[in-house]
């Protein structure tokens, strides 16, 4: 489950703001797959920021140091580390395959948050909606944003590489805001790739790695295509906002794109400055749209 101006970009607090501010309690960060919790551990170590890593298990990369490892369901485990180690505040950051109700063996209190929520009954975003105020109120704590702590990555509005789109990508990029709209308001996905107006692929269950790794097998001769995340018109910001990072610019290049518009301050570029010099090493721009 998960995952596009001007050239200003907000700063998170200096360290001894964010003490004075944050002193209640650690952060807990829910990691699931991919490069996001990595950049948020070192964000937080930065800051002077105390944080506890969750890792999902079969779900969090195995290189990202965790303090527990969390099965899927078992709710009760969580409940009591948040309780232990004084934790007030979750992110839920990385890439989650969605599971089933087979999958999940919850626990007790697990169970009792499956019953209020009905896995089956939600597209990922109204899951997770669910699931986070199910979280707040049986553990106690706030599901935030990692907006709230990824300020820096958060995607500015306008060109941010030195590529910029020509008149074709410009088409492509329209074309494709209007059908990730339209996927994001049915909670299906968040990115689409369009290459001179045909519709290589659009994102569901498989992710965007996959997606722009498809979308290379089926790509046209002549100008490249784009690829757009937006975030879903009523996607709730605490969580799931649209990412790239330096593997999508790899990928976008190998698939023969020519760039990727993100949605401006609703979607997040992972370890910005690397991603936007391996975009301009690869001749690809990347645009922050305001909506």
């Amino acid at each position: 489950m998960w995952l596009p101006f001007s050239a200003r970009v907000t700063r998170a607090p200096s360290v001894s703001l964010w003490k004075i501010e944050r002193e209640m309690g650690k952060l807990g960060i829910l990691a699931g797959g991919g490069r996001a919790p990595h950049q948020l551990v070192k964000t937080c170590r930065d800051m002077g920021r105390s944080f506890f890593v969750f890792g999902l298990e079969s779900h969090v990369d195995e290189d990202l140091a965790t303090d527990a490892i969390i099965p899927l369901g078992k709710t009760q485990i969580f409940k009591d580390i948040c309780a232990r180690e004084n934790i007030t505040e979750i992110i839920m950051l990385g890439r989650v395959r969605r599971p089933s109700v087979a999958e999940l063996q919850p626990d007790l209190l697990g169970l009792k948050l499956l019953a209020k929520i009905g896995l089956n009954m939600f597209g990922d975003d109204g899951l997770l909606r669910a699931l986070s105020d199910g979280i707040e109120k049986e553990c106690q704590v706030k599901v935030i944003s990692a907006a709230d702590v990824f300020k820096d990555f958060l995607t500015p509005e306008g060109i941010l590489t030195k590529a910029a789109p020509d008149a074709q990508a410009q088409e492509d990029i329209t074309r494709a805001i209007e059908i990730a709209q339209t996927l994001g308001k049915l909670d299906i996905g968040q990115a689409v790739i369009v290459q001179q107006g045909i519709v290589l692929g659009v994102e569901a269950i498989e992710g965007t790695d996959e997606l722009i790794a498809r979308a290379g097998m089926l790509k046209r001769q002549g100008a490249g295509g784009v690829l757009v995340k937006l975030a879903k018109p009523q996607q709730d910001n605490r969580f799931d906002l649209p990412a790239i990072g330096p593997d999508t610019i790899q990928g976008a290049k190998k698939a023969g794109l020519v760039g990727i518009a993100l949605e401006a301050e609703r979607s997040l570029i992972i370890d910005k400055q690397a991603t936007l010099e391996k975009a301009d090493k690869a001749g690809l721009f990347v645009i922050g749209l305001k909506l």
